[in-house]
């Protein structure tokens, strides 16, 4: 019989991976599944149909070191279950995460750097590669593209003895729910958004160009459409660039969601223009993306490159305008799951009714690389 003492929960094993405590975890997903997104330093067993019909010796051939804890992970948390009774009865120090994937989807790590006294916390959303960012000078911060609950940015913000200034989304995000309405209600902090931006509630407009002021720091707003219509980039003095989903550090921005051919063309030429925009500032200025093409690992390295470093490694960036269009229409990565409803959400500023682990299943696909 199965116990509830074999089961951990995500917060659990991303203390632990944080912590770098030595662990096996191991994911008894089909093999399609596990290439959509998982768990960084996890290995694959291929026995998902021999659990499902409880075969016993479905893990026979496993070698795992007998000293370290073992933790199973499937979809759900109910195949790995299985998984973890087997190992149980061999002896094994073992437990299921429990929630499965669709649990692990909210587990999160960080990285931070301080800038000429401005602290950049960068918030990682493990699984799905979101990235966030606190921006904090003196006793204020700016959070930008909140992807957790408000909960985490709040502590995040009484452990640096900051008051939330300012809350923001560099777009109308696609591929997750943005909890930036929600953050700016538990914070009090103003829900600032580019006047370009179509959506159904109320926020404070900001201006191509305009100054936004918290501590002794200022954000200047630059609007750099192309991967949506209404894509900000936030500039910090010369020394960094808060880029959304317009520049990463493995490729550009997708201009084709919720457009046809043509609509798709011309973003594709106004990302072009946006990107050289940002390619011709100083060079040795800090890019800090909204997502990352992978899981992000628990290693407390920033995903971040100086525009030189960009230049020097992606290739699209050193194409002329009908080159860069071209190439970035014919290596469109496959439809983001469940992306109209998401996006449709985020208009609206409100997901009640609908389940966010459900939603946002499965990796981001906003890159073009």
């Amino acid at each position: 019989m199965i116990t509830e003492d074999i089961k951990i929960d995500v917060s659990t094993l991303a203390n632990w991976l944080s912590e770098k405590r030595p662990v096996t975890i191991i994911d008894v997903r089909p093999k399609s599944e596990r290439e959509e997104w998982s768990i960084p330093g996890s290995i694959h067993a291929d026995v998902y149909d021999r659990l499902k019909v409880n075969d016993p010796n479905a893990l026979d051939d496993l070698k795992l070191d007998a000293q370290l804890p073992v933790v199973t992970v499937c979809a759900a948390g109910k195949t790995s279950l299985k998984a973890a009774e087997i190992l149980k009865q061999k002896g094994f120090d073992v437990y299921s995460l429990d929630g499965g994937m669709k649990a692990w989807n909210f587990a999160w790590n960080s990285a931070a750097t301080t800038i000429h006294n401005v602290k950049i916390i960068q918030v990682r959303r493990s699984a799905k590669g979101c990235l966030s960012y606190m921006v904090g000078s003196d006793d204020e911060a700016i959070v930008i593209d909140a992807s957790l609950d408000p909960q985490v940015y709040l502590d995040l913000a009484k452990a640096n003895g900051w008051s939330i200034k300012y809350v923001t989304d560099t777009h109308v995000h696609a591929d997750y729910l943005s909890r930036t309405r929600e953050l700016a209600k538990a914070s009090l902090a103003k829900h600032i958004l580019i006047d370009q931006a179509k959506v159904e509630y109320s926020f404070t407009p900001i201006k191509n160009g305009e100054q936004i002021k918290f501590g002794r720091a200022t954000l200047e707003v630059i609007h750099t459409p192309g991967h949506t219509m209404e894509s900000t980039t936030f500039r910090l003095g010369d020394d960094a660039l808060f880029t959304g989903d317009t520049l990463f550090t493995d490729g550009v921005g997708r201009p084709d969601l919720k457009a046809d051919l043509d609509e798709a063309t011309k973003r594709s030429k106004l990302l072009y223009h946006s990107l050289n925009q940002l390619l011709n500032m100083n060079p040795n200025m800090w890019v800090f993306p909204a997502h990352l093409s992978k899981a992000v690992p628990f290693d407390n390295n920033l995903v971040a490159e100086t525009i030189k470093a960009l230049k020097g490694k992606l290739e699209l960036l050193k194409l002329n305008e009908d080159e860069f269009v071209n190439y970035t229409l014919s290596r469109i990565p496959p439809t983001p799951p469940n992306y109209l409803t998401i996006a449709t959400l985020n208009k609206q500023g409100s997901y009640e009714g609908y389940t966010p682990a459900e939603l946002e299943a499965g990796a981001n696909r906003c890159a073009i690389g």
